[in-house]
């Protein structure tokens, strides 16, 4: 597969091995991909190899390092429509997952995960099993959600 892509993105062909058929994409197609970075949170993950990644343009996105932005970027997700978590719940949370971020021991808490655990809420959990939860469904086979829950304490 990636030599046929390696070809389309060379070439601006690509060849369909069953058929022995070169076919040219329309002029407007596009092409997407997406790779983990070679951190701890995707350590666990296949590398795309450098031939494929050095076709293609990188862009970082870092998690949201000012709580205030996350904690504006978090509401206007959860409470756009009506009030679904209080603004001072929401703070405690984002501080929270910003701690996660911080302990390369710790499940890390994105802020797609923080949209999770306020649809949690919504759904009828505490904002404190919320969390536990999705700490324990992000955890990596290395890490154990319970070395969070003392810290959290303080939060929730």
């Amino acid at each position: 597969a990636a030599m046929a892509l390696h070809r389309l993105l060379n070439e601006g062909k690509l060849l369909v091995k069953a058929h022995g058929e070169l076919v040219e994409p329309h002029p407007s197609a596009r092409i997407v991909i997406t790779m983990n970075p070679p951190t701890r949170e995707y350590r666990d993950s296949e590398p795309m190899n450098s031939a494929t990644r050095g076709r293609f343009r990188a862009l970082e996105q870092p998690y949201i390092q000012d709580i205030e932005v996350e904690l504006d970027t978090l509401d206007a997700q959860v409470n756009s429509g009506s009030r679904v978590v209080d603004r001072g719940t929401l703070r405690k949370i984002v501080q929270f997952a910003h701690q996660t971020r911080q302990n390369e021991n710790w499940p890390t808490l994105s802020t797609r995960n923080l949209v999770i655990v306020c649809e949690h809420i919504e759904d009828g959990a505490s904002p404190k099993a919320a969390v536990k939860n999705e700490v324990w469904a992000v955890a990596e086979p290395n890490q154990y959600p319970g070395d969070t829950y003392e810290t959290l304490d303080d939060y929730l």
